[in-house]
């Protein structure tokens, strides 16, 4: 299959992700029975949630927006997006406790829980499941071909934070035999995923490193074709992000918040409506022991990184 057909592909996967999924292939989910109200408790008078800069912030507003409103109808309190500066920021905020809830990026999520334990919820479930991959991406009209082809090019990262914006791109290069720092010919770190898709897009990088749902969402705020570009290599795929709340938040805030997000599913009108913007299926239960892999690739890396 030529890579634009392949691409091609991708995308009406990525856009059939927005339709229900049938019972057969859904993801393990739990039904809580719905109540009527819920009665915030003394002293909860807000809920923040913080995102690392995943995407640019406009973009990330738009996406969470309709959830965030339907979440402080339901809770009876305002429900605010903090997006960090950084994924670091967000690490070392989320572990300061500084926001009630996070939802973190798998590589975040396990550099979070290595400095303070957090109460984790619910993981997200997009494109029909609960992992996802990455993409190393060309321009369409590049000469670049195939991972082989990458020495020597011009590679865009997200941050050394970011799971399949520089982690999991690093060990699919290296398993390649292509070493980033002595094989390409220049790495820079861009803060997010539509910015390195720019920098391709735009011809200032050759190549770069970023998540299966970027490319849509590219499209949503720029309007650039995601038949633009070229997939010439893919990561192993990982868990999606993973909601965790601070200790200290009372736990019939918690139960709710959990409750009201295993409720959603693009299966029914509501569902379709507040998710569809965030390229989301729904949620699962969170599984402390899917990141296991992504602790054991940041370890390996880690290592190479530190290696003279």
């Amino acid at each position: 299959m030529r890579p634009t057909a392949r691409l091609a592909a991708v995308l009406l996967a990525t856009a059939c992700a927005e339709q229900p999924l049938s019972p057969s292939k859904a993801p393990p989910r739990l039904a809580p029975a719905r109540q009527a109200s819920f009665k915030a408790p003394p002293g909860f008078e807000r809920l923040r949630i913080m995102v690392p800069p995943v995407l640019e912030r406009a973009s990330l507003e738009r996406a969470y927006a309709r959830l965030f409103e339907y979440l402080s109808r339901q809770l009876g309190v305002p429900v605010e997006l903090v997006v960090g500066d950084t994924y670091q920021d967000v690490v070392e905020r989320a572990a300061g406790g500084e926001v009630e809830a996070v939802m973190l990026s798998p590589h975040t999520y396990a550099l979070t829980m290595q400095k303070r334990p957090l109460a984790c919820l619910v993981q997200m479930i997009g494109d029909g499941a609960a992992t996802a991959a990455g993409y190393i991406v060309v321009r369409e009209d590049s000469p670049l071909r195939a991972m082989s082809d990458l020495p020597g090019a011009r590679f865009g990262f997200v941050d050394r934070a970011s799971t399949s914006g520089y982690l999991y791109a690093v060990k699919a290069l290296l398993d390649q035999g292509i070493d980033p720092r002595r094989h390409l010919g220049s790495m820079e770190f861009l803060g997010n995923h539509e910015a390195v898709l720019l920098a391709v897009a735009e011809g200032r990088i050759d190549a770069g490193a970023t998540y299966q749902g970027a490319l849509v969402s590219l499209k949503r705020s720029h309007g650039i074709d995601p038949l633009s570009f070229r997939i010439i290599g893919k990561t192993e795929r990982t868990p999606r992000d993973i909601l965790c709340v601070k200790p200290e938040l009372p736990q019939p805030v918690r139960d709710e918040l959990k409750r009201l997000l295993l409720l959603l599913t693009v299966r029914e009108r509501i569902g379709r409506e507040l998710l569809t913007p965030m390229s989301v299926n729904g949620f699962q239960l969170a599984d402390d022991a899917a990141y296991d892999g992504v602790r054991k690739v940041a370890a390996e890396i880690e290592a190479w990184d530190a290696a003279p």
